[in-house]
């Protein structure tokens, strides 16, 4: 099994340390993982020591955050340099770019009635903010609000950190998150020639829009996700094939407190060899 998306506690939405996941990978028969933490490196080093101790193939990987025409889309990258000044610049900039949208996010949830502290989101401050740092902030100031019981022990509570993201990203809190993210055209473009690129959990995206992407350097997407039903995944994977990019594959895990139905290694099916032959090719480079 091969697992390319699973979020470590260097996400402000993993549970888990970068040790605890090797070890519960080698519980589980994982052979090959790579760390994507939201817009965060930080766990690559960490995993390339404890993966090495557990006999596991280890890839470096970051999920980034972008916009399009207002639409969220994520790009995973792997088997970029952790060292590499651009990359670290790159994820530095938007990260506070990010942060320094805060301030508008808790204006818009004190309109609605909530009582928020920014000291309750601020001191979350790893990665980028997420579903996880605002229910957490909200419910800590409003623990009975009916709003927000909803998803600590009411009808959306199955998982509740991400049902309050997609419930509300679709609102002005989602609108005012994503407008501090930067343009995934402008991103892969950025990105082209650090590592191999991937949009994360494409869902039944265009294949115009694919075409597109695949101009500007996109060099696969995640056809195997947890986010994908059947038929997603056999859409997916024919547009793929008809484009000429990588078909990859990861859970999104998260650790079962964030998203308890996405256990590790979760996934339908394995990346295409010629993915992993890409991604080592591009650690080796800087490997040596």
């Amino acid at each position: 099994m091969i697992d390319l998306h699973i979020h470590t506690s260097y996400s402000s939405d993993g549970q888990y340390t970068p040790a605890e996941i090797i070890s519960l990978a080698k519980k589980c028969g994982l052979a090959a993982l790579a760390f994507s933490d939201h817009m965060d490196i930080t766990a690559a080093a960490e995993g390339m020591g404890s993966a090495a101790a557990a006999d596991i193939e280890f890839f470096t990987g970051v999920e980034l955050s972008t916009t399009l025409e207002g639409t969220e889309y994520h790009l995973l990258c792997y088997g970029f340099d952790p060292g590499n000044l651009a990359v670290q610049e790159f994820i530095r900039h938007h990260c506070a770019l990010a942060w320094a949208n805060v301030e508008s996010i808790l204006d818009y949830f004190r309109g609605l009635g909530f009582l928020l502290n920014a000291d309750e989101v601020s001191g979350w401050g790893k990665s980028v903010p997420t579903g996880v740092t605002m229910l957490r902030a909200l419910v800590k100031g409003n623990p009975d609000d009916a709003r927000l019981l909803r998803y600590t022990r009411g009808d959306r509570s199955d998982s509740p950190y991400l049902n309050f993201y997609q419930d509300f990203s679709l609102s002005a809190f989602g609108k005012t998150f994503s407008s501090a993210f930067p343009c995934l055209k402008d991103t892969i473009h950025e990105m082209k020639g650090h590592g191999v690129l991937v949009l994360a959990h494409p869902g039944r995206i265009n294949g115009d829009l694919l075409r597109l992407l695949k101009g500007y350097g996109l060099q696969g997407v995640e056809v195997h996700s947890t986010h994908h039903t059947p038929e997603t995944v056999l859409y997916a994977a024919g547009l793929a094939r008809s484009l000429g990019l990588f078909a990859s594959a990861g859970s999104d895990f998260h650790g079962e407190k964030i998203k308890p139905d996405i256990p590790l290694g979760k996934v339908s099916g394995k990346p295409d060899d010629a993915l992993i032959e890409a991604v080592r090719h591009s650690m080796a480079v800087w490997r040596g």
